[in-house]
């Protein structure tokens, strides 16, 4: 038997070393296995029996046929027992299969008795629950999964299969959200950023900040409900804190006396709603996104500071230029960036409030913002929350309904959520999880409602403010020092590298002219799923055109954030016509062509942008390089 248990841990150290150990360190009872009338292996856990008592092979093929009716991309199984399912499912070209354990006592027992070590070079093994959600993130968007646990397991694991299906839905719904946010974001966020170009120049990084408060206090507020059970409290820490708000908490807390020293955003549409005009504004500072909307880099604020996102190819590529070499982990909320920036300041410890990430008992936002009123209906039944309300700058209710959502609460029951919550919730407890190995900063949960946050520690602002805040500093004098040390934007090198980019495009713009003219060859030499030899020729050329195109690119990468919405929608198609019987030549050519027209326009429009933007930066507007603009 020792012999079976070292060949299954060696397979499964290949792939998670960490879980190879865990099972070999397992020195507490394990499941005994028993053979079946057929002689294949099954077990009792809790009293039941896992697997059939007759034929468990014939049982477990019969469970595949069910899950492969639904055709899944992806199986994910909640339980791996003796791996008779899991066989099954591989043998009837199930290519991926993933498969959560939730008792160690179940996989030590099993993989001491049965040799799955052929079975776990093709499974995925997990038995840790946030590592398996992990990967399910890393899954496209664009697959379909499944998720499977038999009648046993269900039985026995009744809350952690819950658990199992919620976190598994929420990860994948974030997965398909976030393609969706990219579609509809990607190309404005690449528009914003070149109509920012003007008013960064007088931005200083937010790097400038870095350590500024070591060992200081940092409340970071966010604007869910229950921030109008503390935020009365952060009036009196004022000078002793540094207080940073999301732009959604700036408003509620003027109402209670606070003005932050910071405000965050990053939203790329322009809020002017959020703003007060008055002293209070002149008396704050604005952290922005790179990628914010223009308007909110013309408010008027005591100062701005800047962040430039690792995701988007021109703040990567420009970084430098404008005297960073920061890019926090954004996390796609502004307090989820909140949280890095403030441990890159050096703040310990980091309090949050408001960060509930669910609905509260009839509202979404804390009270005193924007929504006049709000009115929130749950559907546990359908699954759907509907929400109505009154937004200050609109004149009808607006309406809206999300897929509900259940995450941990902070008394451990789920409270209801939606996507973009669950989806901070799943970042916070990575970074966490990270942060914590690093030894990072402490980090107080001081949300006195709303979800549970893994590797937080929860205590009331009270307590949190009577054990850690009791030294006054002057913030003003910390950012005024820092700024003063600023490296001036080497804007003459920014102007030269979007001058490169613009050369680019337009060479990336003849490329896909001339495959858009090979395709059309392809279209006339074409019938039904039929090529002709000069069609086939026609193909080899655009292979060679794409390649040359691809080269092209790597001087403006940032173009394909642009065509997030035709790549995705080709990829969609392609997808489609995996059901076909037959693939239809023509159909493919109609929606790669569309591909490509979009490539041609896009690059044909920044190209141009690209040169204004450069004309800007050398104070001769369109007149930056007229040899380029020639070419």
């Amino acid at each position: 038997m020792m012999d079976i248990l070292k060949r299954n841990l060696e397979e499964i150290g290949k792939k998670d070393r960490a879980l190879a150990e865990r099972i070999s360190n397992f020195n507490g009872e394990c499941v005994e296995l028993a053979p079946a009338k057929t002689g294949a292996l099954t077990f009792r856990f809790q009293g039941r029996l896992f697997h059939s008592a007759y034929d468990p092979a014939k049982e477990a093929q019969a469970q595949a046929k069910e899950i492969i009716s639904r055709k899944p991309d992806f199986v994910l199984l909640f339980g791996l027992g003796c791996g008779h399912l899991a066989a099954a499912l591989i043998q009837n070209g199930v290519k991926n299969v993933l498969a959560y354990e939730p008792s160690i006592e179940i996989l030590k027992g099993v993989l001491t008795r049965a040799d799955l070590s052929t079975l776990l070079q093709v499974v995925e093994l997990f038995d840790d629950i946030a590592r398996f959600i992990s990967r399910v993130r890393d899954i496209d968007a664009f697959e379909n999964i499944l998720c499977y646990s038999t009648d046993p397991y269900k039985g026995a694991f009744p809350r952690e299969v819950v658990d199992f299906l919620n976190r598994v839905n929420n990860a994948h719904i974030t997965s398909k959200v976030c393609v969706q946010t990219d579609i509809e974001s990607r190309e404005v966020w690449v528009d914003n950023y070149f109509d920012n170009i003007d008013q960064m120049v007088g931005c200083p990084p937010v790097d400038v900040l870095s350590g500024r408060f070591k060992g200081m206090p940092i409340i970071i507020a966010g604007a869910g409900p229950s921030l109008k059970k503390n935020a009365h409290l952060l009036k009196e820490v004022k000078g002793k804190a540094v207080i940073m708000a999301a732009i959604t908490a700036y408003k509620p807390l003027l109402s209670y006396g606070v003005i932050p020293d910071f405000i965050i955003a990053a939203e790329k549409v322009d809020l002017p709603e959020y703003f007060t005009y008055d002293e209070c504004d002149l008396k704050t500072r604005l952290i922005l996104g790179e990628v914010a909307h223009p308007g909110m880099f013309g408010r008027e604020v005591k100062e701005k500071f800047v962040f430039f996102n690792p995701s988007h190819a021109l703040s990567t590529e420009h970084a430098k230029y404008w005297g960073s070499d920061y890019f926090p982990a954004v996390g796609g909320s502004v307090t989820t960036a909140a949280l890095d920036i403030a441990v890159k300041m050096g703040g310990g410890p980091i309090i949050f409030v408001g960060q509930d990430l669910c609905f509260g008992e009839n509202e979404t936002h804390v009270p005193g913002g924007v929504y006049v009123s709000q009115d929130i209906k749950i559907d546990r039944d359908k699954g759907v929350v509907s929400i109505e309300e009154d937004y200050v700058t609109l004149k009808e209710r607006a309406k809206s309904s999300h897929k509900l959502q259940w995450i941990k609460g902070l008394d451990g029951r789920p409270v209801p959520s939606k996507f973009d919550w669950v989806t901070f919730h799943q970042w916070f407890e990575d970074y966490m999880a990270d942060l914590n190995k690093k030894g990072g900063p402490r980090v107080l949960n001081a949300t006195e409602g709303g979800a549970y946050i893994e590797g937080m520690e929860h205590v009331t602002l009270k307590d949190a403010i009577n054990t850690y805040i009791n030294t006054v500093f002057s913030v003003d004098e910390l950012v005024a020092s820092a700024v003063a040390e600023r490296t001036e934007p080497d804007t003459e090198g920014l102007a030269k590298s979007l001058e490169s980019m613009q050369k680019g495009l337009k060479e990336m713009r003849k490329t896909a002219d001339s495959i858009l003219r090979e395709i059309e060859l392809v279209k006339r030499s074409v019938s039904g799923s039929t090529a002709s030899p000069d069609a086939l020729k026609a193909v080899g050329r655009i292979k060679r055109l794409e390649d040359k195109l691809f080269r092209e690119a790597e001087a403006s990468p940032f173009i394909w954030e642009t065509l997030t919405a035709a790549t995705c929608e080709l990829k969609t198609y392609l997808k489609s016509s995996e059901d076909k019987a037959e693939a239809v030549l023509e159909e493919e050519l109609k929606a790669t062509s569309s591909s490509y027209e979009k490539v041609s326009e896009m690059c044909g429009r920044y190209a141009q942008v690209a040169f204004r933007a450069a004309g800007r930066l050398r104070g001769a507007s369109g007149k930056a390089s007229p040899k380029l603009a020639a070419q």
